[in-house]
This record gives structure tokens, C-alpha cells and sequence, in this order.
């Protein structure tokens, strides 16, 4: 008999407790799911004590809440757990930095006179940019080329001047830190024949 008021009590305890969370939830899609749960915290209720009245020479035990490892099967966990992290991150920073490099190129390309640039990223132990590489190709004029020397600005000559070049290379890193907001990056930027 006791344990038919012990069964009939844990299942008026949760009916009440469902029939709360029935009031406090909205309509949707997470009232099946909840009600769901219920009807299994019902049966649990209802079918913990049967099995316990009906095979009381059995020990029903659940080991796997009480799951044991051995120091040395937890060292090995660890080490495969952190070998698994570092190539995660690794991939991770792999891919964030050519993704980075590709941006900066096509955005540093929007410079007038700018052909071609190649940008490489440095990042640092935590994944954070840490400097730009910019490696900048000029427009050629078709006007004038000597030598493999690129005139940029048409009629100033065959070369671009020193301030030509510190212009579009202001202009480059201007364009870059505003569209990214980089506030203290070091950015080199080395003309290609030049």
C-alpha cells in the first residue's frame, strides 16, 4: 500500500508542476516537446516503484551516472581531447587568415593605380591580427613604360614619384583601417619594383 501512495503522489507532484508549466508557456512549437518530457517523468513515476515491488532480489543500477575512469585512461583522455582543440584551432586560424588576406587584397585593389596586391597576414599565439604585409603591383600607363617601370600618374613622368607613392600607400592604409576599424595595425606596404 505504501508504495502505491508513494507512486500516486510523485505523479500528483508532477501532474501539478506540468499543469504550471502548461500556464507559463506560450504557444508553439516547445509545448510538445515539454509535454513530451512530462509523459516520461510520468512513466518513470509509475514504473520505478513496479519494478522495485516487483524484483526486490535485483539490484537495479545505473553505471553509467557513476562512470569511473583510471588516471591513467583519464590522462589519455585529456591528451586526445587537447590534440583534437589544437587542430580545431589551427584549421580555424588557417582559414581566418587566408579569408583575411583575400579581403584586404580586394579591398586595397579599390586604391586608384593599385593593379594587384598580395597581402600577408601575421596573427599571433591567440589567433589576433597582427600585422599586414601589403606587397602593391602599380597600374601601367599606356603611354609611357620604361625598363619595367610603371607610370601611374599620366604625365608625370615614367616613374612614380616618391610622394606618388606615399599617397597610395596612405590612401591604402586609410581604406583599410576604416573598413576593418583597426585602431594600432602594423601595416607594411612594399611597391613591386620599387
Amino acid at each position: 500500500m505504501a508504495v502505491l501512495a508513494g507512486m500516486v503522489k510523485n505523479v500528483l507532484v508532477i501532474i501539478i508542476l506540468a499543469s504550471f508549466l502548461e500556464v507559463l508557456l506560450p504557444e508553439g512549437r516547445v509545448k510538445p516537446f515539454v509535454r513530451f518530457a512530462i509523459g516520461l517523468f510520468i512513466i518513470i513515476a509509475v514504473l520505478n516503484p513496479v519494478l522495485n515491488a516487483l524484483f526486490e532480489q535485483r539490484e537495479f543500477e545505473i553505471n553509467l551516472w557513476d562512470y569511473k575512469v583510471s588516471s591513467e585512461q583519464e590522462r589519455e583522455i585529456l591528451e586526445k581531447g587537447n590534440r583534437i582543440n589544437q587542430q580545431i584551432v589551427v584549421s580555424t586560424e588557417a582559414g581566418i587568415k587566408e579569408k583575411m588576406e583575400g579581403q584586404v587584397s580586394a579591398v586595397a585593389m579599390l586604391v586608384p593605380g593599385v593593379k594587384e596586391v598580395k597581402t600577408n597576414a601575421t596573427l599571433n599565439d591567440e589567433g589576433r591580427l597582427n600585422k599586414l604585409d601589403l606587397t602593391v603591383r602599380l597600374e601601367q600607363s599606356e603611354h609611357s613604360q620604361k625598363g619595367g617601370e610603371v607610370n601611374v600618374f599620366l604625365g608625370e613622368g615614367d616613374v612614380p614619384s616618391a610622394e606618388d607613392k606615399k599617397q597610395i600607400e596612405e590612401k591604402m592604409r586609410g581604406v583599410i583601417n576604416n573598413l576593418y576599424g583597426f585602431q594600432n595595425l602594423e601595416i607594411n606596404v612594399q611597391f613591386e619594383g620599387g
